[in-house]
Parts: C-alpha cells; sequence; structure tokens
C-alpha cells in the first residue's frame, strides 16, 4: 500500500502482510525476489499510471506472472468529461461558481493554476498529513480543506456540496470502489454541474470477479 490509509483496512484481514510506503520497480523487484509470489495482481487506481508501470517492470524483472484489474468506466448521464487536467482547467475559467475538487492531493497543485483558488476551490483528500501539508504549503486555506477516507454516501456527500456552496463538482471516474455513482448523484440533487476527469485507456485486465476466482483457484 503506497499509504497508511489505504493499509488499515486490509490489515485486519487473517494470513495478509501489508507494506507501507512508495516504491520504485528496483525496490518492487527486490520484494518479488525476496517472497516469490506465485502471482502478483495490479489492483491499483487506474490514475496511478506510474505504480502499474513500476509493478509490470518489476514483475518483467523477475519472470513473475502479473494481472491487472480492470475498472469499468461508469458514464453517468449529465456530466462534462475532460481526458486531462489542462483542458478542465480552460473550462473552469469560464464556468463560475465554487469548485468542490474530490481528486485527491494529487490534483492540488494544479488548480492554483486558477487565479481566485484560495476562495473559490474546496479540496477533499486523504486524511493524513501528507495531504494536508501539500495542501497548506500550496496556499489552500485550512477552513476549505475536508481531509477525510471516502468513499462516502450520497447524503454525506450532499452535506459536504452544501456546506461549501458549491456549484461545480471535479471527480475522477472512480468506479464503484470510488463512490463515483455517489458523488454524481449528490451533485446533481443539488443542481450542480459534475466535471469527471476520465481515466486513462487501459488494455486486457480482468474484473474483481475474475480475480477472485483466480484467486480462489489457487488457494485450493
Amino acid at each position: 500500500m503506497a499509504t497508511g490509509d489505504g493499509a488499515r483496512p486490509v490489515e485486519a484481514l487473517p494470513h495478509v502482510n501489508v507494506s507501507v510506503g512508495q516504491l520504485d520497480a528496483v525496490q518492487m523487484a527486490a520484494l518479488l525476489e525476496q517472497y516469490k509470489p506465485t502471482l502478483v495482481i495490479d489492483a491499483t487506481h487506474p490514475y496511478a499510471k506510474e505504480a502499474s508501470k513500476n509493478i509490470a517492470e518489476a514483475c518483467g524483472q523477475t519472470g513473475t506472472k502479473l494481472v491487472r484489474i480492470r475498472r469499468e468506466s461508469m458514464k453517468e448521464q449529465g456530466c462534462v468529461f475532460f481526458d486531462g487536467i489542462d483542458d478542465l482547467l480552460v473550462w473552469l475559467e469560464h464556468e463560475p461558481g465554487v469548485i468542490f475538487a474530490a481528486t485527491g492531493a494529487s490534483s492540488a497543485k494544479a488548480f492554483t493554476k486558477l487565479p481566485d483558488y484560495q476562495t473559490r476551490v474546496w479540496m477533499r483528500v486523504l486524511p493524513s498529513m501528507d495531504s494536508l501539508r501539500t495542501c497548506l504549503d500550496l496556499g489552500y486555506r485550512l477552513e476549505r480543506l475536508i481531509c477525510m477516507q471516502g468513499p462516502f454516501s450520497e447524503e454525506i456527500n450532499i452535506a459536504m456540496f452544501r456546506n461549501a456552496n458549491a456549484k461545480i463538482l471535479i471527480t475522477k471516474d472512480s468506479g464503484v470502489q470510488g463512490g463515483f455513482h455517489e458523488k454524481v448523484q449528490a451533485a446533481q440533487s443539488l443542481g450542480m454541474v459534475t466535471a469527471v476527469l476520465s481515466k486513462p485507456e487501459e488494455t486486457g485486465g480482468i474484473s474483481m470477479d475474475e480475480a477472485r476466482g483466480i484467486i480462489t483457484e489457487l488457494s485450493i
């Protein structure tokens, strides 16, 4: 797991060893050499391209079998989709209203390009010191930072969006696992515009159900 926040739900599972921290391809390869797994499953977020690249390189170096779990896109009606952050920022310059960014601390720097970001943008990030420090160092106001671990229900999203008086929701296509539908439904119920950063195109990969089947066969 890259962060402790992601590791906590997994640590409670029996017979599971959790390693926390970001690794490059060389470090991952060393880990594979140490544990010699039969199979590596890449279940990283679809936007974590660097992590997936490192995993693939490490498996290639060690000859370890690799499968990638693919998250299906959720094309909700009434959303505006963007392939990249730059196009989104251009659109935001001409779209008025308070912005609620549910895209995490990794995108916080991009929104500072908006001239009024300190008064216009609310950021929802993971409850970690690194996420909070990143946003504060970039000049975000503390009262416009929400540090909480999702996914969230539609009702909780509604409460947050309403409290921020937000007119625009910015989110990633995080799929069922990331509570994408609940975010969009909450925004639409409040008459907000939802701008979605489309997830990178993926070729191949397997579904979560297929991954469960493979793991079950290995454990028999």
